[in-house]
């Protein structure tokens, strides 16, 4: 498909990741759509496609170096080359660091950085074999940070460590890669809506968040809503486009206004 980008978006079964997809397939963009649930991937790309848009399932892990050179693998057998990458795979499990086991705190850490780390890895031929060119936009990769990364809260020292590592590893790529036509950035998403992360805790889940918590972030939100995942992906689309061929290295907060969340102990 010469006359359409390429487009992976990882973690792209709900939420943030598939409301990136989407954004992406509007854009004209073949949506890639990477998920660990095979299910999910195919879910999210059926329904892209049978709204007309062009997309393509590729299920696996971003956590396991040898299931993310696999990812990357099948994306080039498909295509011949990727454009914009998009590291969205993420996974959240709070608990105070005094009471915080090993496996919690790898599991997160293992995910969501270290998985940036192989896709990124994995991917950097068929980027840089785009080449630097004049014509046509750069290729591009955006990380899914967070101001948690910025910012920290408390009970969740993994997840914000994971996301202070993705930024450093953001500006460190920027720099390596500029060279060869590709754009490293990132976005730190404060609290958005609408994902699995930040919906209501159920007894038995790994993920969301207690209610009374919930509320007191959406209070503090100075814009006066709580984000959605719309409005990260409007951001991701800038950021993919040509419009951004100038950007190397930056860390983007979509928060509206809100720095810092307490979560109480």
């Amino acid at each position: 498909m010469p006359d359409r980008r390429i487009a992976l978006v990882t973690g792209a079964g709900r939420g943030i990741g598939a409301a990136i997809a989407r954004r992406l397939a509007e854009d004209g963009m073949v949506a890639v759509v990477n998920d660990v649930d095979e299910d999910k991937a195919h879910e999210v790309a059926g329904l892209l496609l049978e709204e007309g848009f062009v997309a393509f399932p590729v299920a696996g892990s971003v956590g396991e170096s040898e299931s993310a050179d696999l990812i990357i693998e099948e994306v080039g057998r498909e295509f011949g080359r990727l454009d914009v990458l998009v590291n969205n795979a993420g996974v959240t499990r709070p608990a105070m660091a005094h009471r915080m086991t090993d496996e919690t705190w790898s599991y997160v850490i293992d995910v969501a950085l270290t998985g940036t780390f192989y896709m990124c890895r994995a991917a950097f031929k068929l980027l840089r074999d785009g080449g630097v060119s004049s014509q046509g936009p750069n290729r591009k990769v955006v990380n899914l940070s967070s101001i948690n990364g910025i910012y920290g809260t408390a009970a969740n020292a993994n997840y914000s460590a994971a996301k202070a590592g993705i930024n450093g590893l953001t500006r460190t790529l920027s720099r390596e890669w500029a060279s060869y036509g590709i754009n490293v950035n990132a976005i730190a998403p404060g609290y958005i809506s609408g994902t699995r992360m930040t919906s209501a805790l159920e007894d038995g889940s790994d993920f969301g968040l207690p209610v009374e918590v919930i509320r007191a972030v959406e209070e503090a939100i100075p814009i006066g809503r709580a984000g959605v995942p719309e409005d990260v992906a409007g951001v991701c689309s800038w950021l993919a486009s040509s419009d951004s061929d100038y950007v190397c290295g930056q860390i983007v907060e979509v928060h509206g206004g809100m720095e810092i969340i307490k979560v109480n102990e």
